[in-house]
């Protein structure tokens, strides 16, 4: 993702693929193609669990790695963010997109994005690229997750 490592930069990224979010519509019970066992709902729920922990991520910059933690396992973080939410509604997961979104914005602002991430699936890597990276894995769900909506009217 060059070209996206500015504060200013991520932030429209962001604010951008909420607005895309937002808009989303369709039957959530239909299959997400290419997601093991996950209906539209689950990849959502994918989503929205990530956009919410992201300011947490940036937050991290100010934190020691945690002495004996255990590598970020993706798989097992997918797992129990999407049975966490198995129980909302599609309503209440573009919910937590959007507030997630907001709070990553508002931490983001005065963020030194040279400083090292130490959580999530990115430990090591400069704040700004932590967060390129995964303004481009969002988006490759999101052009999934449209994928299987349009597929299903």
């Amino acid at each position: 993702m060059a070209g996206e490592t500015s504060a200013s930069a991520l932030q429209a990224g962001y604010i951008e693929l909420a607005s895309i979010v937002r808009a989303l519509h369709g039957d959530w019970s239909a299959p997400a193609g290419g997601y093991e066992g996950w209906s539209v709902k689950d990849l959502l729920a994918h989503l929205s669990s990530t956009e919410a922990s992201l300011a947490t991520v940036v937050e991290s910059i100010t934190q020691e790695p945690r002495p004996g933690a255990e590598p970020f396992d993706a798989d097992r973080w997918n797992r129990s963010q999407v049975r966490k939410r198995a129980d909302k509604d599609a309503q209440e997961l573009l919910d937590e997109f959007d507030s997630g979104t907001t709070k990553l914005v508002d931490t983001l602002t005065d963020a030194d994005l040279s400083k090292k991430v130490t959580t999530g699936a990115y430990p090591g890597y400069s704040l700004g690229e932590a967060m390129a990276e995964m303004l481009d894995h969002q988006r490759k769900h999101l052009d999934d997750l449209r994928a299987a909506l349009h597929s299903h009217p």
